[in-house]
């Protein structure tokens, strides 16, 4: 990356009047807010008393209006709607009024070149704010802040990172701090800055992960230091936030992490399942490096070029994955990974909190392991007494928080991809499918689909809940579903 790229500076479009704010649909506004990657603390729950039983385009849409492209999720701030999107080779930070759709302000960043990472969007991770300031990172830059007003505060350049698919981990705010979670390829870390210098307070290596996409939740028991929760690599951990101080560990996760940890009282639920490779048309990885050495290093050089392995269009496609530091080879330790990787199935494990070391053995309640029921990419959303699922096809499933026993199995809407968490609000679960079916269900065990309705729009970000409002981003625009009496 130039030198000068990192150098470019800020422009601000000139900043629009804000309207008159009319009053909260609910009466006083949600406490807390969503403001963050899946609203509180990452747990995909808001606050609001009332959600509209249909998502329909054609009936209770608020308003809508379009943005640049990108796949973050929204976050609410009081009377802002916030998102993150690409035009060309710019990066803006956007704020849009919640009640009227209206741009408030758009924030630039420095310019990149203009492609996304791998098959993700270069505008990605989901802002956080406190309603104070507003957080965003960039896979080709690093962090920025601004003021609600979109004035820029502080930046911070941290690119390159060695992710295949770029930087999906979104900030996360815990008191004065913020937290990032970079999972790369070779030079993984946790880092916390404070939030109103960007200064690094303190940053911990973690050697043993490799790249990964999840976000880090926070634990605060009643009696000892506050934690992170880090969902990587083969493993989720516990960090101490005072000073990043490894706490506790859990192994048998699979090898890569996308899914939010969701705590719940002294319980976490970590969801964190990714098929064999020999299930997406890979090899099977099963022999020793000298076996491979012997049957594909024709030119004897030690390692394993692309073209040693041109046999197998989906090695073709997937090499940039298993090749980590990106040097055209596949040498004995990326091949121990492979091998690793294919080992690490993973699940939805339910774990005790509280514990020290490793705790696989002692603090892990159940295991849910079943791979009919298990999503690629969304996070389990606990609401209303169960833990929800939704898979690729659209199998939706609920689960008993206690023993992991399942409820209730079904299919919601037409077949559909799913890279979009479930989230939920009074007695209710929204859904949001790749190709536009939002669909309303029913929070209960025995649970029941209210309604389907399809937006022809694709959806990769998390709808975000405010005040009987629900907020989703499409691949065109930020739709405001909601009361329009109320």
């Amino acid at each position: 990356m130039p030198a000068s790229w990192l150098l470019a500076p800020l422009s601000l479009l000139p900043l629009l009047p804000a309207p008159p704010c009319p009053p909260f649909p609910n009466g006083e506004p949600d406490d807390p807010p969503w403001g963050a990657f899946r609203g509180p603390n990452g747990c995909g729950v808001g606050a609001s008393k009332e959600l509209p039983n249909a998502l329909s385009p054609d009936e209770n849409v608020l308003w809508r209006a379009e943005i640049p492209s990108g796949y973050s999720s929204p976050v609410v701030a009081s009377d802002l709607v916030i998102v993150t999107g690409t035009e060309g080779k710019k990066l803006f930070t956007v704020a849009l009024d919640r009640f009227t759709g209206a741009e408030r302000w758009r924030a630039e960043a420095p310019e990149f070149d203009g492609k996304g990472p791998g098959a993700n969007s270069a505008a990605a991770p989901s802002p956080a704010t406190d309603g104070e300031r507003v957080y965003v990172i960039f896979h080709s830059f690093g962090l920025l802040a601004y003021d609600m007003q979109g004035k820029e505060l502080w930046r911070k350049p941290l690119a390159p990172f060695n992710i295949p698919h770029g930087m999906s981990s979104s900030p996360v705010l815990a008191g004065d701090e913020l937290i990032l979670m970079v999972d790369q390829d070779l030079g993984a870390y946790l880092a916390a800055l404070d939030k109103k210098t960007g200064e690094e307070l303190w940053r911990v290596d973690r050697p043993t992960t490799t790249h990964g996409y999840s976000t880090p939740a926070v634990y605060r028991p009643e009696e000892g230091p506050a934690e992170i929760v880090v969902s990587g690599a083969f493993q989720v951990c516990g960090y101490s936030l005072a000073d990043g101080k490894v706490l506790w560990w859990a192994d048998g996760m699979s090898w890569q992490a996308k899914a939010v940890p969701v705590i719940d009282g002294e319980l976490c639920y970590v969801h964190s399942y990714m098929a064999a490779p020999a299930e997406i048309g890979l090899p099977r990885f099963t022999q020793t490096w000298e076996e491979l050495e012997a049957e594909r290093d024709a030119d004897g050089s030690g390692d394993i070029s692309k073209d040693e392995w041109k046999d197998n269009e989906m090695m073709q496609m997937a090499w940039f994955i298993f090749d980590m530091n990106h040097d055209g080879v596949l040498d004995e330790s990326d091949w121990e990974m492979m091998l690793r990787r294919n080992r690490a199935i993973g699940g939805l494990f339910a774990i005790r909190l509280g514990g020290r070391g490793d705790v696989t053995e002692t603090h892990v309640e159940w295991k849910y392991d079943d791979r009919r029921g298990l999503p690629d990419v969304p996070s389990p959303l606990l609401h209303a007494g169960s833990l929800f699922l939704v898979k690729e096809g659209g199998l939706f499933t609920a689960i008993d928080p206690a023993s992991g026993a399942v409820q209730k199995q079904g299919r919601v809407g037409e077949p559909d991809n799913y890279f979009s968490s479930p989230v939920g609000a009074a007695g209710k679960v929204v859904t949001a499918s790749q190709g536009g079916q939002l669909s309303v269900i029913t929070a209960d065990k025995e649970w029941e689909v209210l309604s389907v309705n399809d937006l022809g729009e694709e959806i990769w970000a998390t709808p975000a809940i405010a005040d009987g409002q629900v907020i989703v981003r499409t691949s065109e625009a930020l739709y405001c579903f909601g009361d329009a009496e109320g």
